[in-house]
């Protein structure tokens, strides 16, 4: 049987899809720091799924966190 429901990761990809239309109108510049967030979306996943949060929530509150790291 397969799942009736996209797991995390699955919507987390979604997600990385949508945003990354945008890249083709973008200056390269912009276009590699927005790379440089997709990859920070995508470090904290496993723990956003154990925590069921959402996946729109959970892209944001990852590239945040890795952000945080970063300032530190």
């Amino acid at each position: 049987m397969g799942r009736n429901t996209p797991s995390l990761r699955m919507e987390i990809d979604r997600i990385i899809e949508e945003i990354r239309k945008m890249e083709k109108v973008m200056r390269k510049e912009d276009a590699e720091l927005l790379e440089d967030i997709i990859k920070k979306a995508k470090v904290h996943t496993p723990q956003s799924s154990y925590a069921s949060l959402d996946p729109e929530f959970s892209f944001l509150l990852s590239v945040l966190i890795e952000i945080s790291r970063e300032k530190k």
